[in-house]
């Protein structure tokens, strides 16, 4: 299962800035400030799924996840829920990290109603491998604080993105995008332009391609 986690400007993200953020792009004062994509899969999946995967960098960082995840998780059983969370932050890198029940910090506990806010999205079993392998990919790529200011500049003329070539940085709500786009969908929004607010409308839109694709 995969799903996108939205923080709102409260906890670990409650500071003056969030709060401007989330006013400046729509939220208000109860919107979003932050994105992330999370991977919630059993033990058995996160290791059939990541030795699927052959060739290249791609290849090394699912070994080296595998090894992480049995090391941590070596007492625990094959049904075993293991969340892992992709995410980008100001002046840092794209990064994966745990999310579990009780961590001390809420940035690395599961998604709590009072912060946050999650949508699902019902992608298949193939369509989640395709998004994995692209956030195993785009790991450690800078946050690109530039495009971030910059979110509402239309991107036209000299503005616009080659489609067929991945950025060498994102911001957080861009890269969920971009992930999207990997496995057809969302095709129609210009990633550099999407801002944590503006997801809740577009993960709508494609639960309800998803269901119509499986009627």
């Amino acid at each position: 299962m995969i799903y996108t986690l939205l923080w709102k400007p409260k906890a670990c993200f409650e500071t003056y800035f969030n709060k401007f953020v989330s006013r400046l792009t729509g939220g208000g004062a109860d919107g979003f400030c932050h994105s992330e994509l999370v991977f919630k899969l059993t033990k058995k999946e996160w290791i059939t799924t990541l030795k699927t995967f052959t060739h290249g960098k791609i290849a090394e960082r699912a070994k080296s996840l595998t090894s992480r995840i049995n090391e941590i998780f070596d007492k625990a059983d094959d049904t075993k829920d293991i969340s892992l969370c992709f995410y980008t932050i100001w002046s840092s890198e794209m990064n994966l990290r745990l999310l579990t029940a009780n961590d001390s910090y809420v940035f690395n506990r599961l998604p709590d109603t009072r912060y946050t806010s999650s949508v699902t999205t019902d992608f298949s079993k193939e369509e989640e491998r395709h998004a994995l392998a692209f956030c195993l990919s785009e790991l450690h790529k800078k946050y690109d604080n530039v495009k971030a200011m910059l979110f509402w500049v239309p991107r036209v003329g000299c503005f616009r993105r080659n489609v067929n070539i991945l950025p060498d940085k994102y911001f957080c709500s861009e890269f969920v995008v971009y992930c999207f786009q990997q496995i057809g969908y969302a095709k129609n929004y210009t990633p550099e332009n999407i801002t944590p607010n503006d997801l809740p409308n577009i993960l709508e839109e494609i639960n309800d391609t998803i269901k119509k694709n499986r009627i």
